[in-house]
């Protein structure tokens, strides 16, 4: 911007048109000493200027006003600026050239602008900068005319180099219109300083209003490297010598190339030294066509060039004149062409005699392909030679290594690449042979006595034969000998397999890999297992362990077999696997397996049930909804084949009521139940529900009880025991051998090595069945667990589990779809969603918990104690007159239910309810269950909040102490975020509020007013609700809360004669009868 400012204004305020003769001197590098100062106003330039004969010197002075950047005052001591001085601003070539070496130093060294406080306005600079801009963003350059330039170039007499001149224009312009470019350096201080250069009436350059095109950008640049190189040898090179003088530039032989490549776009003349008159020529980037002929002529042989040799144009032979045509070849054709130019440098024939002929055919040949693509030879010649494209063949043989002969091959010969073929010259493609060969060694071969050979061990063998041999493939042909071992490759026909009916309960499995020896069958399968990728038979043959067919027959053999030595191709199973092996089969499409008539009886029969196949047992005091049903039947049928089972229904759809049902069914067996200790007494009580003729026991007393029932268990038809006793009790069972053992709660087994797990597997039973809704929580080990105890061995034992599916499942999804046709044929999982049709919108359930031991004593003392009050008092006929103090006992009581640390500082015991409660949240969390607890007492819902927390089980907090902004937030909070357990107060919150995400509501203690509990189920129970609801209702057994119950059920007044509306003032206990009251405090 500055620069330019400054030439606007020193063309403004000057004249003389000195600017062509100044831009000479200056280019001449004529000034010296410049010197310059400035002030606030002006800047002072003065230098000394040498004359252009040499023999005189000038002293040169310019005043320039900083503002208006015009000069203001000019002065020099030549004559010429003597005699036009009169007039104000003149300014000649001296003053001219000092000027633009001003402007030069300022472009050089940015630093002096600051130096003489040289700027422009801000407002002028921003306004130039943004017009700049936006001429560059609308594309405003683009709608100037262009630049034409035309070239000739010249042969510069006795120095051998080329010339060039210019001439220039517009675009549209004909040739015969252009200007002729007089004065380079002229046109580039116009150029430089934006100056109009009048060439002629039809033409004025001025850069301002035209534009340059990128060639003419490059020519540009490379006349400035050119004048560069002028300065650097100013000193010791005559004006004539200059690359750059006057109308034409001088082209060194070492940058010619770079130059045409430059001008190969424009339009080029050959002028002097080349033809009398102008001549256009076409500069081509490629390589030059030179036909060249070959004759036999009897006693000579005669090379020919028809259309003559191309005439180089420098030293370095990179540019060559053919034709009228300059060529610049690639680098390959230029190396084969220089002996050519020397040996053709008389003439345009050269003579063989025949003693050389087979030097000519086999060496000079090739020789002329390197530079021609157009040869001819005479028939004589022709047929004693071959010209034809290479192809290859590799023949593989074996004995102690592996080795390799590799053939060429033109046209119908073919030879080892080592050697030549006899009578016959053969014009081999370097090229490519060198690229195979580059091939071979990278695949590991090395050249050895005219062959290759590969020293590698089998698993590169094998990677080899496998892979990498594909990319020799794309070279040629591949051959094997008879005696080479390779891949063998099995063909689909060559499997053969048959299942056949085994001894007892088991199938035999027999199968054929082709022709493989069956005494290696053992190890290839162990070479499968251990991940290998191949097995290398006896015969030497690697046997692909990846190919698809062999694999799906390998996985099956895998899952069938304990890494035992497999004897005549034969595996036996378990007639439980009978499923899996034909859903795997069907899945694999393998259809060359005979004899699966008794693996599709086994499917059909446990894919058939429909909830019809087996009567409910008569002895059942239920009606059975549809899926309970098929559950029955699901467990009637596994038990029929013989087979365990996990019934893992969701939580509320009633695991208990079918397994009930099917031992129910089961008259005469003996049974056993393991359970959590909270359930107990929950399974005991829904036996008398829907079995009452089913005679029960429960192991849950002191040993010497348990002992003496195991004993008696003749009088038993269902025992039923935790999973804690049976830690204790185990040699107890030993000599005992139930028909079932039913694991509730599996989940407790999970951990294979805990002595739950290995107290139970223990147990002698005939079969096995497990109950759970979440059999896996947080690892597959869990599930491997359950199914050890269902059907031992089933999933293989924990360390073979472990590494084919645990460890690697997320690695491979096809273990995924292996696993669940394992195990899909022994696991039945509803949940309510699926059987939603069926389920009324309300599912209430009852959850018998006993008490803890510790609970128990305070309970049973303090029963004792109130015994003893009321029997004194019915003695005294003062029962009646003592409702407010019998209501106080009973309150007591249900909090001793719930809790007895809420009525006693010093209890350091457990709670049985609140150890349920815990199990029972938790799995239904695991089930993705949201969960509502009511309890009257905040106390009590205080204890279970930090017990949840102590678990890390999240949950809100409700109670009429929480402010109603709180209470807002957090009720919408829950219906939102994954918080899965909200604590309820039931008085604060039994009413209004709406919390339609939940789906399961537990009642820690019962309410005696059944409408109020129903109103607090309706928090999650109303419209909204798109799940069905479980009300689970927890009570402590053998307790107050249990006989309330039952006196609900016996006298259903009974609600009217103790719960009235004023129950706080114990109105209406006058209604019980003595008896009724004693029987509330029984245990």
């Amino acid at each position: 911007m500055l620069k330019q400012a400054l030439i606007e204004g020193f063309n403004k305020s000057t004249w003389g048109k000195n600017e062509k003769d100044g831009g000479r001197v200056f280019k001449n590098d004529l000034i010296s000493d410049l010197n310059f100062e400035g002030d606030s106003e002006k800047i002072v330039l003065t230098s000394s200027v040498i004359s252009e004969d040499l023999y005189s010197q000038y002293s040169c002075k310019l005043d320039i006003d900083k503002r208006n950047k015009e000069v203001i005052f000019s002065h020099c001591s030549c004559n010429t600026f003597e005699k036009k001085s009169s007039k104000s601003g003149y300014c000649c070539k001296h003053l001219v050239a000092t000027f633009y070496k001003f402007i030069n130093s300022l472009e050089e060294n940015p630093s002096i602008k600051d130096e003489l406080g040289l700027t422009e306005a801000k407002e002028e600079l921003i306004k130039k900068t943004e017009s700049s801009i936006l001429d560059l963003l609308l594309g405003e350059e683009k709608k100037k005319d262009k630049i034409k330039i035309e070239v000739i170039l010249n042969k510069i007499q006795w120095t051998g180099k080329l010339g060039a001149e210019f001439k220039i224009g517009l675009e549209g312009m004909k040739s015969n219109k252009l200007y002729t470019l007089k004065d380079i350096d002229a046109f580039l201080v116009g150029l430089y300083n934006r100056i109009s250069i009048p060439y002629g009436k039809d033409f004025i350059f001025n850069i301002k209003e035209q534009r340059l095109t990128s060639s003419i950008k490059r020519l540009i640049k490379f006349i400035e490297l050119l004048k560069e190189i002028d300065l650097s040898s100013n000193s010791f090179r005559k004006v004539n010598e200059k690359l750059v003088s006057g109308k034409q530039i001088v082209i060194p032989k070492a940058l010619l190339r770079e130059f045409m490549t430059i001008i190969k776009d424009f339009r080029v003349y050959l002028g002097s030294g080349f033809y009398s008159r102008l001549i256009e020529t076409e500069i081509l980037e490629e390589n030059i066509p030179l036909p060249m002929n070959l004759r036999d002529l009897g006693n000579l042989i005669k090379l020919e060039a028809p259309r003559g040799i191309p005439e180089a144009l420098n030293d370095t032979n990179d540019v060559f004149m053919f034709n009228t045509t300059i060529y610049l070849p690639s680098y390959d054709q230029i190396e084969g062409i220089t002996p050519y130019l020397e040996a053709f440098n008389h003439g345009n024939s050269i003579f063989f005699t025949r003693d050389e002929e087979e030097r000519v055919l086999r060496d000079l040949i090739p020789s002329m392909q390197k530079i021609s693509d157009d040869i001819e030879l005479s028939k004589s010649l022709s047929n004693k030679v071959v010209i034809a494209p290479v192809s290859f063949k590799f023949y593989f043989d074996k004995s102690d290594d592996i080795f390799l002969t590799l053939k060429v091959c033109y046209d119908k010969y073919e030879f080892n690449y080592f050697h030549n073929l006899k009578n016959k010259v053969i014009y081999r493609d370097t090229n490519k042979e060198e690229k195979v060969i580059i091939k071979l060694r990278e695949l590991g071969f090395e050249e050895v006595n005219d062959t290759f050979r590969f020293f590698k061990d089998d698993e590169y063998i094998f990677k080899f034969f496998k892979e990498d041999i594909l990319e020799l493939h794309e070279y040629g042909e591949i051959f094997y000998s008879d005696r080479f071992t390779g891949i063998k490759n099995l063909s689909s026909n060559a499997f053969k397999g048959e299942v056949r009916k085994g001894k007892y309960d088991y199938f035999e499995f027999k199968f054929k890999l082709g022709d493989i020896k069956e005494d290696e069958t053992t190890n290839i399968l162990r070479a499968f297992r251990d991940s290998k990728k191949f097995y290398k038979l006896s015969t030497g043959d690697f046997l692909d362990l990846e190919e698809i067919e062999l694999n799906k027959l390998l996985k099956l053999l895998d899952s069938l077999n304990e890494d035992k030595e497999i004897s005549e191709n034969t595996i036996e199973f378990n007639k439980n696997k009978g499923m899996y092996v034909e859903d795997y089969l069907q899945d694999n499409g393998i259809t060359y397996v005979k004899g699966r008539r008794g693996l599709k009886s086994l499917k059909t029969t446990l894919g058939k049930l429909k909830g019809k196949e087996f009567p409910i047992p008569d002895n059942i005091n239920a009606n059975l909804r549809e899926y309970q049903k098929i559950g029955f039947s699901w467990l009637k049928t596994l038990d029929y084949l013989g087979f365990g089972g996990i019934l893992g229904d969701e939580m509320g759809l009633g695991k208990t009521l079918q397994t009930i049902t099917f031992l129910a069914s089961n008259e005469k067996a003996l049974s056993l139940i393991v359970a959590p200790t909270s359930l107990v007494y929950n399974w005991y009580k829904e036996f008398k529900k829907f079995a009452s003729n089913i005679r029960v026991g429960i192991l849950h007393s002191n040993r010497e009880e348990r002992e003496s029932i195991l004993k008696n268990r003749d009088k038993y038809d269902v025992l039923i025991t935790t999973y804690n006793l049976i830690k204790r009790d185990i040699d107890l069972y030993k000599e005992i051998e139930f028909d079932y053992c039913i694991l509730d709660e599996a989940q407790n087994i999970k951990n294979p090595s805990s002595q739950n797990a290995k107290s139970v597997k223990s147990i002698k039973s005939k079969n096995r069945f497990a109950l759970t809704g979440t059999p896996i929580e947080n690892s597959l080990m869990e599930l491997w667990s359950i199914f050890d105890f269902i059907m031992p061995g089933y999933l293989y034992d924990e360390k073979k589990f472990a590494t084919r599916y645990h460890r690697r499942l997320e690695e491979d999804e096809c273990l995924i779809q292996d696993l669940n046709r394992l195990i899909k044929p022994f696991i039945l999982r509803r949940y309510k969603k699926d059987v939603i049709k069926e389920l009324p919108d309300k599912i209430e359930n009852r959850l018998i918990v006993p008490l803890d031991d510790e609970q128990l004593k305070v309970y049973s003392t303090y029963v004792k104690y109130i015994q003893d009050i009321i029997e004194k008092k019915v003695q005294d006929d003062e029962l009646s007159k003592s409702k407010i103090e019998i209501l106080s006992y009973i309150t007591k009581l249900r909090q001793i239910c719930l809790d007895p640390s809420i009525v006693m500082d010093d209890y350091k015991g457990g709670s049985g309810k609140i150890d349920a409660l815990l199990e029972t949240v938790v799995q239904s969390i695991d089930e993705g269950h949201k969960i509502l607890v009511f309890s009257q007492f905040t106390s009590v819902l205080s204890n279970i909040s930090k017990v949840f927390k102590e678990n890390e089980v999240s949950h809100y907090y409700l109670d009429g102490s929480t402010p109603i902004k709180t209470r807002n937030k957090i009720v919408e909070d829950f219906n939102k975020d994954d918080t899965s357990v909200f604590l309820i107060s039931l008085k604060a919150g039994g009413t209004g509020l709406n919390l339609t995400s939940a789906d399961i509501v537990i009642h820690f203690d019962p309410w005696w007013n059944p409408a109020v509990e129903d109103q607090a189920t309706d928090r999650a129970h109303r419209i909204g609700q798109k799940h069905v609801v479980e009300v689970i209702k927890m009570i402590s057994e053998g307790t107050i809360e249990e006989k309330i119950i039952s006196l609900q059920e016996e006298k259903k007044n009974l609600i009217d004669k103790v719960v009235g509306k004023d129950i706080e003032l114990g109105e209406n206990i006058s209604n019980l009868d003595d008896e009724d009251i004693l029987a509330l405090f029984k245990r």
